[in-house]
C-alpha cells in the first residue's frame, strides 16, 4: 500500500484529530508535508486499477476529495496552514472527537483489506439533493436526486426546456452540486 508506516490513531491530550481541507488535487502533497514536518496524519486511500491496452496500471487516490485528517495542537495548526496546500482546518469539539477517531479506525481497517476486495466511496443521496452528472450524454447537467434505487443506482431528473427528464444513472456518474 502506498502508506509507508502505521498510523497511530487515538485520543491525546493537547492535540485533536480534526479534518484538513485541501486545496484539490493537493492531499497526497499536504499528508507529505505533514510528514516531513513530524505532524501526525492519515490520509485515506482507495486502490483504483485502469486497464490500458496490455496491461494494468494500480493508482491509490484519496477516499475522501480534498480532505486528510491531522492530530494538530496549537503550534502544529500553524504550522500545516504555513505549508500553503490547507485552505481551513476544520474545528471539531471533544465528542466530535471521539467520534473521528473510531470513524477513522474503521476506515483504516477497510483501507487494509483493500488487497482482498475493491472498495468503492459512493456519496450519500438523499432524494432531493442536487447533482452534477460527469460521465455520459448528459455530462455537466445539474439533475435532482428522485429516488435511490440500490447502493449504485439513482435515478435523477434533468430539466430540460421547462420539462423534466427522468433517468436512471450510476452513482458513480454524478457527484453532489457544489455552490
Amino acid at each position: 500500500m502506498a502508506e509507508t508506516s502505521p498510523v497511530d490513531i487515538r485520543q491525546l491530550a493537547d492535540v485533536t484529530w480534526v479534518p484538513v481541507y485541501t486545496k484539490p488535487r493537493c492531499e497526497k502533497v499536504a499528508a507529505d508535508y505533514c510528514r516531513r514536518h513530524a505532524i501526525p496524519c492519515y490520509l485515506p486511500l482507495v486502490r483504483r486499477a485502469k486497464r490500458y491496452q496490455r496491461r494494468t496500471v494500480e493508482t491509490f487516490l484519496p477516499m475522501f476529495r480534498s480532505y486528510l485528517f491531522a492530530q494538530l495542537g496549537a503550534e502544529s495548526r500553524v504550522q500545516i496552514v504555513q505549508s500553503h496546500k490547507i485552505v481551513r482546518v476544520v474545528d471539531v469539539t471533544a465528542d466530535q472527537e471521539a467520534g473521528l477517531v473510531r470513524e477513522l479506525n474503521d476506515i483504516l481497517r477497510l483501507e487494509q483489506l483493500q488487497v482482498e476486495a475493491d472498495l468503492v466511496v459512493l456519496p450519500e443521496l438523499q432524494p432531493g439533493t442536487p447533482v452534477v452528472v460527469t460521465v455520459g450524454p448528459f455530462k455537466g447537467m445539474t439533475a435532482i436526486v428522485a429516488r435511490r434505487r440500490s447502493l449504485t443506482r439513482v435515478t435523477v431528473n434533468i430539466e430540460l426546456l421547462g420539462q423534466a427528464v427522468t433517468a436512471e444513472i450510476d452513482v458513480g456518474e454524478i457527484e453532489p452540486e457544489t455552490e
